[in-house]
């Protein structure tokens, strides 16, 4: 499972919200892309890069940052 997060521009821990759950990195983008439609926004093909290569965006048009991490199920933390 992933989560994504929308962050401040520095993606500091203590912005994140989370915004949608997936299954697959695939998901992860369609979700990132949808957030950005909703906000006005469009994420370039480098931000797509960026996200599939270092799991975050930089410099992204609009307010703030995406930004996921895979995470296991059914364990205990």
């Amino acid at each position: 499972m992933y989560l994504i997060y929308k962050t401040d521009a520095w993606h500091s821990y203590a912005s994140r919200d989370i915004i949608g759950i997936a299954s697959s990195p695939k998901i992860v983008t369609a979700i990132c892309k949808q957030q950005a439609k909703k906000e006005g926004s469009k994420i370039t093909k480098e931000q797509l890069w960026n996200l599939k290569n270092i799991q975050q965006t930089q410099g992204y048009k609009g307010e703030g940052e995406f930004q996921f991490e895979e995470i296991q199920t059914d364990i205990l933390l």
